[in-house]
């Protein structure tokens, strides 16, 4: 299982997606991978604790993912600031894995964020 939190700037996301494909396709295809976090997808730094979000179709981030690995199919918003809101934090697994459900959990206002809850068939 990997945790990740990406850059507030998009290229440095798009890299660290790529950087981490070239990890997955090391790993051998029956070993379980899941990969979680704060993905920021749509979220552009102002300036020191500023921050704006920018929804948009289709995330290059995800998509360069989504070339090892299923998406958790979360649309709920999950990240909340001053200047924006979007759902910026999910899950990515195996394809042999199963997906039982998952939800958004509400850390009653411990973090900026919503969790993310998931039950795999491993």
């Amino acid at each position: 299982m990997f945790s990740v939190h990406l850059s507030t700037y998009e290229e440095e996301r798009i890299l660290a997606c790529k950087e981490l494909n070239k990890i997955i396709d090391k790993i051998d295809d029956d070993e379980i991978v899941i990969v979680g976090g704060d993905f920021n997808v749509g979220v552009t730094r102002l300036g020191k604790g500023r921050y704006t979000f920018e929804e948009q179709n289709e995330y290059s981030e995800y998509k360069i993912l989504g070339e090892k690995l299923k998406k958790l199919p979360n649309e709920e918003k999950t990240w909340f600031s001053e200047l924006g809101q979007g759902c910026i934090d999910t899950m990515f697994y195996s394809e042999r894995i199963e997906l039982l459900t998952f939800k958004t959990v509400d850390v009653e206002n411990r973090s900026d964020h919503k969790a993310i809850y998931a039950e795999f068939n491993i």
